[in-house]
């Protein structure tokens, strides 16, 4: 918990986050650059992970504690999440900070903007809960629970529209930080990769959940695939060691004898040197559209998560490419159908047909175009504006 002794000077500008996940860390990190280009003397606090941390800014708990995906796993760590959004509550309202961005993690973030809402404070949501997807009714609640929602695809203002949310579509800020043109030769020149091997990265998530409920699946798949192409290379890039730990359990039973490589994270390296991919869903497979590499996306959640989910869904996908072309562009294998031989089949039909590869990097190349928007700069313009900031004393 962050000390009294840290507390922010009165005439700080103070400027509070909460991000749940590696994807609301490298959000929030680009974020914070931008802020602090306008207004180079303000203090970021809350709770994040090593990229905005490296940017000073201050986490009062580790952002892993709020890294858990699905209902079911939500309920075994309930206590704990409540106690913490307890505190960090408590500690906003007694800093009383300029504004508030929430970023993502709706269900732990939804609570605390509408307590510092009610206590006066600006809040801001940034990136819109996928309403899209499911649940488009929470927007009834969020409304009086936030002053503005940043959103990162194009097709979801009208949502906010209907329920008189202020939105602001910033497109999304990896988009920025993808080459337009991926360099394959120099990315495997870096990891010491021949130029012309045959190259597929396994990108098994962020979350121990996802980890270990696919490490052993992915693996096995990789076994096979290896049966028919005996030269193929696999890299997993790791986020961190407990899941390297995980996967390297899951290689030494279901791998030995193929070309696997694990390395500590540069995932998007991993993916700049790979001829295709398999991911699980979330940030990683839009990741992978943006770096235009062909991928199937495979995953398993806790069964009773997915019986919740599927009778909520309002969208046939959960992939974002898939959402985005709004077709089914990349192959989706959902829980039963997440078996080591039915992903080795996708994954094979995905290394020989030129004609669906082709399809999928063409409408790769058109998302990086429509979400390539500046999305920090935009964030910043917007909540400069929603929390009266532009005129500041704080502003350079």
């Amino acid at each position: 918990m962050l000390g009294k002794q840290e507390l922010p000077e009165k005439d700080s500008l103070v400027i509070g986050m909460i991000a749940g996940e590696s994807s609301g860390d490298t959000l929030g990190a680009a974020l914070i650059e931008s802020l602090q280009a306008r207004y180079p003397h303000a203090v970021f606090v809350g709770i994040g992970g090593p990229k905005m941390i490296d940017l000073g800014f201050q986490s009062w708990f580790p952002m892993e504690k709020l890294s858990v995906m699905g209902f079911f796993e939500v309920l075994q760590h309930l206590f704990e999440l409540l106690k913490i959004r307890k505190s960090v509550i408590a500690q906003f309202l007694d800093i009383k900070p300029d504004i508030f961005i929430g970023i993502d993690a709706p269900d732990f973030n939804f609570k605390v903007e509408a307590e510092l809402k009610k206590n006066k404070i600006t809040t801001v949501h940034y990136v819109g809960p996928s309403v899209w997807a499911w649940r488009e009714k929470r927007l009834e609640k969020l409304r009086h629970s936030v002053d503005g929602v940043l959103v990162l695809f194009p097709f979801e203002p009208p949502y906010y529209h209907r329920y008189d949310i202020p939105v602001k579509f910033v497109g999304h800020p990896l988009a920025n930080q993808f080459p337009e043109k991926p360099n394959t030769l120099s990315a495997r020149a870096t990891l010491k990769l021949e130029a012309l091997a045959p190259v597929t990265a396994i990108l098994p998530g962020s979350r121990m959940s996802e980890i270990n409920r696919m490490a052993d699946i992915y693996i096995q798949s990789a076994k096979l695939l290896a049966d028919i192409y005996p030269n193929m290379q696999f890299l997993i890039p790791c986020v961190h060691d407990k899941a390297k730990a995980r996967i390297q359990e899951a290689v030494e039973k279901f791998g030995r004898g193929i070309h696997i490589r694990l390395i500590d994270g540069q995932s998007r390296l991993v993916l700049e040197a790979c001829d295709q991919a398999l991911v699980t869903s979330g940030t990683a497979t839009l990741e992978c559209a943006l770096m235009k590499k062909p991928l199937v996306l495979a995953i398993k959640v806790h069964p009773i998560s997915y019986w919740i989910m599927k009778r909520l869904a309002t969208t046939q996908w959960i992939g974002l490419p898939n959402i985005l072309a709004n077709q089914s562009l990349v192959s989706e294998l959902i829980q039963e159908e997440a078996t080591p031989h039915k992903i080795a089949i996708q994954m094979g039909r995905l290394i020989m047909d030129t004609r669906l590869r082709a399809k999928q990097i063409d409408a790769f190349e058109k998302q990086y175009v429509s979400l390539k928007q500046n999305a920090s700069e935009l964030a910043a313009d917007a909540l400069a504006d929603w929390a009266g900031l532009s005129d500041s004393k704080h502003a350079k």
